[in-house]
């Protein structure tokens, strides 16, 4: 270098970098500054030297300090200062300064940032070179009153713009002469605030044009080129966003015009070191709008097509080289290359949905793409990185080049979708949108493309499986899983599987039968054979009855083929149905459509059975008929193929419509006989022989395919299994299906009675799932009919193996086992269903009835009596659960509940059951603890469906599109027909945490241990290898921060641990679905308050005003109505959602 021995940078973020970059590739020492606000700054490290400026100043001042800059300057002994962009880099009176105290300024002269930092003097300038110009004002403009003349002499609309500065800061369309007053406010505010200066001037707006830009270099002995020009079209609120060089749409001839007269410009004023001039052009014509004399954020893509690095110029310019000698070794204007194309995307952090607010807060990830043809320029893009709301939300400028334009935004679109980036909000999807559209990769846009092309704002919605996941593990790990005491994550053995070759296809079973044969001929086979048919309930009733129905779909589908081939010979798995859907959703949190749909998939050859309440489908409410339809047909198509259907009371109006919808799906429709009482105790008359004889006849009228037995308490005895099964034989010709609980330990001599008198199919579980309140065990009736005339169809051996597995992951649900060690022949005393027991006892302990749960289960049985010995199955076993809780909790008693019962609250369901709502029970109501119960309300004696008003699925999905901002299916539609408010708080939990299915159970329960790994495949061939590294002490506000390695990568969370109490006030937060609440869109610092409490206010009038990384936002009243209360000041810090105003309507 001839003069500069050091180079001090006076800006910031990306732009400095590149700076610092160009000085070490020529060998030259740097020096940087920064704000108190940028200590953490990755600019700071990137030089040589690092000051502190500005201390004590406001954020932006700090960097706007001119003495403090020079102090620095000289200290350090840098003898020149390259200005960047943006800052001081167009403020004349630091270029001045500069000169005065013999630093070299690396830009133009302070003459030519006079004449072109002042827009107003540049566009004398374009006039006095004879460049066409925009009808503008002569000078800056100083009050509202001129701008409204020069509107009244040239028309709307108009633009009202920074004198200084740039980069889309300080402008605001006027549209009409009622918006000039708020438009030259905003204006003139967010000037002072970038630029130092609120100096505006005004003019006529071009609509729609393009906006095309120059690129010149000039040196300090009259040598002055081009480099071609790019097309900054893609902007909003006039900011760059996405950059073309050279334009995909001008001709050559235009573009030959446009950059001689940019050179014409600048020659005439003989320019010094780097500018760019802007034009709008429109159709053939252009007009002059402003020169920038400094060095543009969009330069990558010039120098990506012409190969000259613009700061290194920049720099020898400054050094008084000449552009043609060897240290530039620029080509003369007629041989500087341009080949291919390059795009330059401004990755910021703005949130496209929320009209771009920038978002503030740590990168928890950060990961860019890179490649041949691809540049990136970063400023604070690593992990880590603080993003404050002081300074601008650039994050990183991606460019790319290829020979013809669609290669270049091909290239831009692969790396788009290469980053990660975490913790924050980026503008990376519209970004995406934009380089992917037809229009922008032909050439066909202009400024107002953004604002005109609503598809641009179309989303996918963004996984980030692993953050939810992590946030998920980390969770569970410092606050415990629901109904588990927090604990340290116990070491389990790996679940021990059957040695089966999963590539041969399993043999051909009972769905194969019911595919070829249909319904009736499924029924026919069944006749004919000898053997004992077995349903298996392991994954359903099973794990309902002894663990609370918490085992997931994750431990199903790791041995879901093996079952699928060991036990061909089954008649069916019931998988689905009953409590299983809505503790999917409201415990396990995970889809059961996506159960049933995977099950069915991986168990292509055994019938899958579920468990149907006739009005009910799989809720605890009565529901409208077209919703049973529309459950039980979908239920079909997604796999099921016997539906056993029931009513609570055994009322079989109740049944009718499932029974028909079955049917008209083609497949099996299994009615059940819900068995209570005791049909060998003459002293109970009221459930005979005759009894379940006479309803048999009805269901089979109804069109029962088979006949179930629903023993859902095991109150059959043997010798009654015996008589019934044998009478019911000589009454229908349906096969019979029988199910029971072996809570008193009879279930394996109940079945070979029940096998003797003829039974056709029995429900059983593998051996380590099976006996107290589960089913009898499959392994032990093999056992026990051997030898005998009828045997258990099915291969022992293969059943002990599955039995393996199931003892191991038993482990992992202990803490929601039932507790009962030995069978209860209390059963036929208390009469509670099996699966009932160990939810009841959930809900006694979720109630701080855990110690009382013997007399939970004693007043469990006088309910019964007292609602006059009902049917008790789901839902009617739940009215009886719930009153016998309530009773227990409230110290009543039979006798207290006539007398006391006019002032109490009855629990809802109780209600409604004495309503009728669930159905008539056999006999009818008890007349006086109905009137106690029911007060005032009405009873109906008719079926609740025929009142109910059919459900507009479409309406539905509409309704939840809006509320999930996403498309739905149909499954999630009857979900929330079924469950919406459960289905509500399963859609926030998935929102939060995403797909938590994917993870182990120990891990789902227990989360991680501290230094211990696990693989998650969230979907086929992709793996996350989690490690948990250590979790912090508690911080005052309550979280912990909990690190952890993700795929090798650092990762840390924040959690609030709920057992540590905060001494740090939380702001209040707004309520979306509260009209009468006004947030904060995006975080940052109140600037003003224009109104107090009790201002009534209109429509659209200005509330207050707020700003966050130099860009001003005014919130305006939604409606007509009266301030109820303020709680923010100007000043105040802010972050997204905060809750800022509370209104009343008018």
């Amino acid at each position: 270098m001839k003069t500069i021995q050091k180079i001090l940078v006076a800006n910031r973020g990306e732009i400095a970098i590149r700076i610092f970059r160009a000085c070490t590739e020529l060998k030259l020492p740097t020096v940087s500054i920064y704000s108190r606000e940028d200590s953490g700054s990755f600019h700071r490290y990137k030089a040589d030297e690092s000051y502190l400026v500005g201390d004590g100043k406001k954020p932006i001042d700090a960097y706007l300090d001119i003495e403090g800059i020079l102090a620095i300057a000289k200290n350090s002994g840098a003898n020149a200062i390259h200005p960047g962009y943006g800052f001081l880099s167009e403020n004349a009176d630091f270029a001045r300064r500069c000169e005065e105290e013999g630093i070299i300024f690396i830009g133009p002269t302070s003459e030519h940032l006079n004449m072109f930092g002042d827009k107003v003097k540049a566009r004398t300038q374009a006039v006095l070179a004879g460049i066409p110009v925009i009808p503008g004002s002569d000078g800056p403009v100083s009050s509202v009153e001129e701008v409204k003349a020069f509107g009244d002499a040239n028309g709307y609309p108009l633009m009202v713009k920074a004198s200084s500065g740039g980069g889309g800061r300080g402008m605001r369309v006027v549209p009409t002469a009622n918006d000039v007053e708020s438009a030259f406010e905003r204006a003139s505010s967010e000037a002072n605030a970038a630029f130092g200066s609120d100096e505006l001037y005004v003019e006529k707006l071009v609509e729609k044009p393009k906006h095309i830009e120059v690129q010149i270099l000039g040196d300090k002995h009259g040598n002055l080129v081009h480099l071609y020009e790019r097309d900054c079209s893609i902007q909003r609120r006039h900011q760059k966003v996405v950059e073309i060089a050279p334009s995909n749409s001008i001709s050559k001839e235009l573009r030959n015009r446009i950059c001689d007269a940019a050179v014409q410009l600048m020659n005439n004023v003989k320019y010094i070191n780097a500018g760019t001039v802007e034009f709008l052009v429109s159709g053939d014509e252009f007009y002059f709008i402003e020169v920038n004399p400094r060095i543009q954020v969009e330069h990558t893509i010039t120098e990506m097509i012409t190969g000259i690095d613009i700061v290194h110029t920049q720099i020898h310019i400054a050094d008084g080289s000449f552009l043609h000698e060897e240290e530039i070794g620029m080509p003369s204007q007629k041989d500087i290359p341009l080949f291919g194309f390059a795009i330059q995307s401004r990755v910021t952090t703005e949130d496209p949905l929320n009209q771009f607010m920038p978002d503030t807060g740590k990168l928890m990830v950060y990961r860019s793409g890179g490649g041949f043809g691809v540049r990136l320029d970063a400023g604070n893009g690593f992990q880590g990185a603080v993003i404050s709301p002081y300074y601008d939300s650039l994050l990183v400028k991606v460019s790319t080049w290829g020979k013809t334009f669609k290669e270049a935004a091909s290239k831009m679109d692969r790396n788009l979708q290469e980053f990660r980036i975490r913790g924050i909000k980026t503008n990376i999807p519209f970004l995406e949108n934009v380089v992917k559209h037809h229009n922008f990769i032909t050439g066909n846009f202009n400024t107002s493309f953004i604002d005109s092309t609503p598809e641009l704002f179309l989303f996918p919605t963004r996984k980030d499986r692993g953050t939810k996941l992590l946030n998920y593990i980390g969770n569970v790990t410092v606050n415990g899983f629901p109904g588990i005491e927090k604990a340290s994550k116990p070491v389990f053995a790996i679940p021990r599987k059957p040695q089966i070759d999963l590539l041969v296809p399993p043999m051909h079973g009972t769905k194969q039968i019911l595919n070829e044969r249909g319904a009736e001929g499924l029924v026919k086979w069944i006749h004919e054979q000898k053997d004992v048919l077995i349903t298996d309930t392991t994954f359903r009733d099973a794990h309902q009855s002894l663990l609370a129905t918490r085992v997931r779909s994750n431990d199903m589908y790791e041995i879901a083929e093996q079952s699928a081939r060991a036990m061909h010979d089954a008649f069916s798995f019931e998988m689905w149905g009953g409590a299983t859907f809505d503790v999917a959703y409201r415990f396990l949190k995970e889809n059961p459509w996506d159960r049933l749909l995977k099950m069915r998939q991986m168990i292509p050859n055994v019938l899958l059975q579920m468990l149907v309440r006739g009005a009910n489908a799989v809720g605890y409410k009565n529901y409208p008929d077209n919703v049973i339809r529309e459950f039980i047909q979908q239920s079909a198509e997604a796999g099921i193929d016997v539906f056993r259907i029931f009513d609570s009371l055994n009322w079989i109006k109740g049944m009718e419509v499932a029974i028909d919808s079955a049917r008209q799906s083609g497949k099996i429709a299994e009615a059940a006989i819900c068995y209570t009482g005791d049909i060998l105790d003459d002293s109970r008359g009221k459930y005979t022989v005759a009894y379940y004889k006479e309803m048999a006849k009805e269901l089979e009228s109804a069109g029962a395919h088979i006949l179930a037995i629903k023993d859902m308490a095991g109150l059959l005895k043997p010798e009654a299994a015996y008589r019934l099964i044998s009478e019911l034989k000589e009454t229908v010709s349906l096969p019979i299906h029988l199910h029971t609980h072996d809570t008193s330990g009879n279930g394996i001599y109940l079945y070979a009675k029940a096998i003797e008198a003829g039974v056709d199919i029995v429900d059983t579980a593998l051996g380590t799932m099976a006996g107290l309140t589960s089913q009898p065990s499959a392994n032990s009736l093999t056992y026990a009919l051997k030898g005998s005339k009828r045997e258990v169809r099915t291969d022992i051996k293969a059943l002990e193996q599955l039995s393996h597995y199931w003892e191991d992951v038993r482990k992992y649900y202990k803490e929601f086992e039932s507790g009962m060690m030995s069978p209860h022949t209390e059963i036929y005393v208390h009469e509670m269903p099996g699966g009932q027991y160990s939810n009841l006892q959930q809900q006694a302990k979720a109630v701080g009835l855990a110690s009382r749960f013997e007399e939970v289960k004693e007043m469990y049985s006088n309910v019964n009596i007292m609602f006059g010995d009902v049917v008790k199955v789901t839902p009617s076993s739940k009215v009886v659960g719930d009153m016998a809780l309530f009773m227990v909790q409230n110290d009543l008693t039979e006798e207290t509940v006539l007398t006391r019962g006019k002032t109490v609250d009855f629990p809802d369901s109780v209600i409604e059951f004495f309503q009728g709502y669930i159905g008539q029970p056999y006999g009818g109501f008890p007349e006086e603890i109905q009137k106690v119960i029911l007060k005032d309300r009405q009873a109906i004696t008719v079926r609740p469906g025929e009142l109910l008003e059919p459900v507009n699925f479409e309406q539905l999905k509409e309704e939840l599109f809006h509320k999930l901002g996403r498309p739905v299916d149909s499954h999630e539609v009857l979900a929330y027909a079924l469950y919406p408010k459960v289905f509500d708080e399963y859609s926030v939990m998935e929102k939060k945490f995403g797909d938590v299915s994917v993870l182990d159970t120990p891990t789902f329960l227990y989360g991680m241990r501290l230094g211990e790994e696990i693989e998650v495949e969230i979907e086929k061939g992709k793996t996350l290898i989690i490690k948990m590294v250590s979790i912090s002490e508690p911080q005052s506000d309550g979280n912990r921060v909990i690190y952890f390695e993700l795929n090798g990568q650092p990762r840390e969370v924040m959690i609030q641990d709920m057992t540590v109490e905060s001494d740090i006030t939380q702001k209040q937060k707004s309520d979306i679905s509260n009209p009468n609440h006004i947030g904060a869109t995006m975080p940052g610092t109140v600037l003003k308050v224009v109104i107090a409490n009790g201002s009534r206010v209109k429509r659209g009038d200005h509330l207050l005003i707020t700003e966050a990384m130099k860009m001003e936002t005014t919130v305006q009243a939604p409606f007509n109505g009266v301030i109820k209360e303020i709680h923010v000041s100007a000043g105040t810090a802010i972050a997204t959602g905060d809750l800022l105003i509370e209104m009343e309507k008018e």
